[in-house]
């Protein structure tokens, strides 16, 4: 009888903010899909269910909507759903999320394990708390006590281990997974922007972290021909259209919106531009790589320079804001688009190394 019993697979809650079209969300759900179902059971909590991402969660996986956008209205229910889920893992992502959580550590079962991803630069998150001193506090009291804190980067795991109290040992630097065999499939009908000069393409919450405005700018000071597309939405969509319209470049410009999609325009630009003035890790950028676009980056993209020094000459170019950044723009190659391009990303980035490394963190 003993034979027949099916081997105990562990609940793994992993908490979300919404389903909206962020990097961070896509990592967290990529996770949840490709785990081990005989040794893990995902499930997800989301503060917010709305937003396009839902369609990508897993079928059998179990989704609860807590229906609130703010997290000081989403705790309480929050940690109660934890409780009665009573899991093995808690895995939140983004700052003000892992910290809800860390907070209330003593609301949870001792057993249940809390493994907080940071997405992005602490200095980033602490800014947006409206008392930056407060923020410090609590990244100081309350990350050390988590089981484990996973980084995209080493930069970001580094930063946590000598100015926010975190013991080595609890951390890992897991990257950013890349369906690439996936991603490749759907990159397949190339669609590059019709013209003849230089295209290119970015991607990103319309946001001031992502360095829109200051792209416009530089596009500005090049050849009319060259055209970039920007896909993503966000709050800044008049202001950034207003700017291309007063420096007279709306003709060489495409604000896409959300696309179900941007592979096969990634896969047809002849570079991805990376302009954030803060960033993690652009799962975009390696998702360009992935389709054989080269990408030019500020060295502020955070874990950008990581990828640079494990990719081939040439792949990945870093450039600082302004006229160097101009200058590589004008120095691309124009692609010939008879098919798709080989992949420029290292397979350490493959999902499958990827959920490996992400299973082995729960486990151990």
């Amino acid at each position: 009888m003993g034979g027949d019993r099916k081997p105990m697979t562990n609940k793994i809650i992993f908490v979300l903010p919404s389903f909206a079209g962020g990097g961070a969300e896509r990592v967290m759900i990529s996770l949840a899909n490709a785990l081990n179902r005989s040794r893990f059971a995902p499930s997800i909590i989301v503060l917010d269910s709305d937003g396009p991402l839902r369609a990508s969660v897993a079928s059998d996986i179990t989704i609860v909507d807590l229906r609130q956008k703010r997290l000081r209205h989403a705790i309480k229910p929050l940690i109660a759903a934890v409780r009665e889920f009573n899991p093995y893992a808690v895995v939140p992502t983004m700052g003000y999320l892992n910290l809800g959580i860390l907070m209330n550590r003593k609301k949870i079962n001792p057993n249940t394990k809390i493994i907080v991803r940071e997405a992005n630069e602490v200095n980033a998150t602490i800014k947006a708390i409206k008392v930056p001193l407060l923020g410090k506090f609590l990244y100081r009291y309350h990350y050390p006590r988590a089981d484990r804190v996973i980084t995209p980067t080493m930069r970001i795991a580094s930063d946590f281990s000598d100015r926010w109290r975190v013991p080595p040992e609890k951390l890992s630097v897991m990257r950013n997974p890349v369906d690439v065999d996936w991603l490749r499939d759907m990159a397949s009908k190339i669609h590059r922007e019709p013209g003849d000069g230089l295209r290119f393409v970015a991607s990103g919450r319309l946001v001031e972290q992502k360095g829109f405005d200051r792209l416009i700018e530089w596009l500005a000071k090049l050849p009319p021909n060259t055209h970039v597309t920007i896909c993503g939405e966000g709050p800044l969509i008049g202001a950034l259209q207003d700017l291309a319209q007063k420096l007279a470049v709306s003709e060489k410009i495409r604000f896409a919106g959300f696309v179900n999609n941007p592979w096969v325009t990634y896969a047809g630009a002849d570079a991805f531009l990376l302009t954030s003035r803060w960033e993690g890790m652009s799962n975009a950028s390696l998702e360009a790589l992935a389709v054989g676009t080269p990408v030019i980056g500020v060295p502020q993209a955070g874990g950008l320079g990581e990828v640079a020094k494990q990719t081939a000459c040439g792949a990945v170019t870093l450039a600082n804001p302004g006229p160097e950044f101009i200058s590589s723009m004008a120095r691309t190659k124009q692609k010939s688009l008879d098919k798709l391009k080989p992949s420029l990303l290292p397979s350490i980035y493959s999902l499958n190394c990827v959920i490996q490394e992400f299973e082995e963190i729960l486990e151990n």
